[in-house]
């Protein structure tokens, strides 16, 4: 076959991992990794090939012509697209309500333009972010400062000999993200390491372990809790670190706090035996390194007691930017993109979660951006006033969905939308889109240009990636980046200097004495070539103090100084007529609930893919309800209920439900009507804000259910 294999970026998920497209007359035909950058491409990459030329792409803008929520629209030109939005941002921007706009996006670089446009503009951005990692970003940012490590693992590649891998609730071999992740963790193995998986489900990631602790829901906290006690009880943390590099007196704190939290103590909470908590801590403390992953596919109960609990363990035991631990990401010096506008700052006084009636609350809790759960109140308490989406699919995504549903047709007293704009780009019609008033065709990562520029990415490191177009987009499909340059060009003009996207990132990379140009030449990277340990001996960590800090004294008077042992709240409340904890999960054929997963005909299909989610039960609870393997039940929560057959496994809690998230869809050729949303059965987001646990976490993948034949 002729043709040339081109480096890019893929963007079947998040992970954005380094690969190839094989390009022939024109045409994607096959993805790989790329091994020059130790890309990998998973099933997901392999599949957005199918994507690419699905029927379902969108070739035009199109208006709504009926209700929100009906799936009407008409096609329309670009320039009536454009003014349309110009007039809607405007309109909003003139009466000084500029904060009232929120853009759900994923951020491909620090610098996206659309970020650009945002802090022009003086809206927000917010992304998954809030729901999923906020509390180990607010956690790390808390304790050591800093830019947080996102949603990646520790750097795998460097875990030495004897090291201790700790996944607790992360699906590294069967989830959305990292796709050289797995092929890392299993090459540690080979040279010695551990890996121990800490999970309610036997996953993918347990049976390649060496151990797996099926703990209780919300009992993270507890577990390390009780790890902290003993290792502090018996004198096997690191003392030299501790001495040296946690803030005076923290310790101590610590230590007090932690004295009556035995392994036996917190085995109760847990679930796990007093002496596997005993064995893991000794495990730990006998290591050379240990790593801990968590908070991507199940984020159980008080994820910020959790991640505080965390990030303590990490800093007594030594394993903060050493070889196999928590990594320090540095920062690239790309150039700003001048004149800088100057953009809201990020506990700013302004967004909807710092205006509404719970913003007392919410100033406790170090939100870096808009929390998207919140929207749906937002809307009601006249917060939102426009609401932009790329890439994203609250209507589908988030826990309470249908509450974001009923929010986004809300109408005031005049008959108009409480939301008065909502604008979706997307590659297809996406459940979010059948709300929104202008949908716009968006390209693909084989269509379009990014720089993309994050500290954390897992496998390129420091540096930077470049995506570059391959093929022509289908009819008139224009990138996000590009709308939103253009209505900065209108809106903005004094920010909006440079031409267009590779302009704009050619200004960047002048900080790297690059250009898009040099970069495409390069191979489409750019990287310091390490990652760079214990940098904190020159410079000190990212805290007022330069060290660890352990005491969060701005969360004395709610009680959250240190972390609490205390599950949350939504595992205690109704618990007889709720006895089951529902847990979402996820595996490799799914990206979150957005089209490019949800409506792939190759990862839905039958003998390739994940056509269905029948609910996972274990056989000795099915049997006490007398549920038969394949039986269809109703599975119900205080906020909705779904119907769907159930597949008997031993590879779940006896006192735990799954559901596999990505499904419920009523869209798509492909993803319509394929199983049920796990989503349905979360507490409603913006309606019961104590069910999300505000400073503490959220509910968004687990929640009390009962199950009915």
């Amino acid at each position: 076959m002729n043709g040339n294999w081109y480096p890019t970026v893929c963007y079947q998920c998040k992970a954005e991992c380094a690969i190839e497209a094989h390009v022939v007359d024109g045409r994607v035909t096959e993805v790989r990794g790329n091994p020059k950058f130790r890309g990998k491409a998973c099933v997901k990459g392999m599949a957005g090939v199918t994507l690419q030329y699905s029927k379902d792409r969108l070739t035009k803008p199109l208006k709504r012509v009926g209700e929100r929520g009906e799936g009407k629209f008409a096609e329309i030109s670009w320039a009536e697209a454009l003014d349309t939005i110009e007039a809607k941002l405007r309109s909003l921007y003139d009466r000084g309500e500029a904060h009232k706009l929120t853009y759900s996006f994923f951020p491909h670089a620090l610098t996206d333009p659309k970020w650009h446009f945002l802090n022009a503009y003086g809206g927000y951005i917010n992304t998954g972010l809030p729901h999923c990692d906020s509390a180990k970003i607010v956690s790390q940012i808390k304790c050591w400062g800093g830019i947080p490590n996102h949603h990646i693992p520790p750097a795998w590649f460097t875990m030495p000999k004897d090291g201790v891998m700790l996944l607790a609730g992360r699906h590294a071999f069967g989830c959305l993200d990292d796709a050289v992740a797995a092929r890392d963790i299993l090459e540690a193995k080979d040279r010695g390491a551990k890996l121990v998986v800490v999970d309610p489900i036997f996953s993918p990631d347990a049976a390649k372990a060496d151990w797996w602790i099926p703990i209780k829901p919300s009992g993270d906290t507890a577990l390390f809790l009780g790890m902290i006690n003993y290792l502090i009880a018996n004198d096997l943390y690191d003392k030299k670190f501790v001495e040296e590099w946690v803030r005076e007196g923290d310790f101590e704190k610590v230590k007090a706090h932690v004295k009556a939290m035995t392994p036996e103590a917190m085995s109760k909470i847990c679930d796990v035996p007093a002496r596997d908590i005993v064995r893991l801590a000794e495990m730990c403390a006998a290591a050379p390194a240990v790593g801990v992953d968590g908070f991507k596919s199940i984020m159980l109960g008080q994820a910020l007691d959790y991640g505080h609990a965390w990030a303590i363990f990490l800093a007594i035991t030594g394993n903060i930017d050493n070889p196999g631990g928590q990594p320090l990401p540095d920062l690239t010096p790309l150039s700003p993109v001048t004149p800088l506008p100057k953009g809201p700052a990020p506990l700013h006084d302004k967004g909807f979660h710092r205006t509404g009636p719970n913003r007392d609350k919410f100033a406790k809790y170090s939100f870096i951006l808009e929390p998207t759960w919140y929207e749906t109140q937002a809307i009601k308490d006249d917060g939102l006033k426009i609401l932009l989406v790329t890439e994203a699919n609250p209507a589908l995504t988030e826990m309470g969905s249908r509450e974001w549903q009923k929010a986004v047709c809300m109408k005031d007293k005049n008959g108009n939308y409480k939301l008065e704009f909502l604008l979706n780009t997307d590659i297809m019609l996406s459940e979010t889109g059948k709300y929104a008033d202008i949908v716009l065709p968006d390209q693909t990562h084989f269509e379009r240009w990014e720089l993309l520029y994050m500290p954390w990415w897992y496998n390129f490191g420091h540096g930077v990636l470049l995506r570059q177009p391959l093929v022509d987009p289908p009819g008139e499909a224009r990138h996000s980046n590009m709308v939103f340059i253009e209505l900065g060009k209108r809106i903005f003009p004094e920010y909006f200097q440079f031409k267009d996207d590779v302009e704009y990132y050619d200004i960047q990379l002048r900080g790297l004495g690059l250009s898009v140009k040099k970069l495409q030449e390069m191979g489409g990277r750019w990287s310091p070539g390490t990652l760079g340990f214990r940098k904190y001996r020159e410079r000190g960590f990212g805290t007022p103090s330069k060290k660890v800090h352990l005491y969060w004294e701005d969360l004395e008077d709610i009680g959250q100084a240190l972390p609490r042992t205390i599950l949350a709240p939504e595992y205690e409340a109704d618990a007889e007529k709720y006895p089951f904890i529902m847990i979402s999960y996820r595996r490799i054929h799914i990206n979150g609930t957005g089209p490019w997963s949800v409506n792939n005909a190759q990862l839905r299909d039958p003998a390739s893919g994940q056509p269905t989610n029948p609910a996972i039960i274990n056989p000795a609870a099915a049997a006490k309800l007398g549920i038969k393997d394949g039986e269809t039940v109703t599975i119900s929560s205080r906020t909705g209920s779904v119907t769907t057959p159930v597949k008997l496994t031993e590879h779940i809690r006896p006192d735990c439900i799954g559901i596999m998230h990505g499904f419920g869809a009523s869209v798509g050729s492909v993803g319509a009507g394929a199983g049920v949303n796990d989503n349905d059965l979360i507490p409603d987001a913006g309606a019961h804000l104590h069910w999300q646990d505000l400073v503490g976490g959220e509910a968004h993948v687990s929640t009390r259910v009962r199950v009915s034949k």
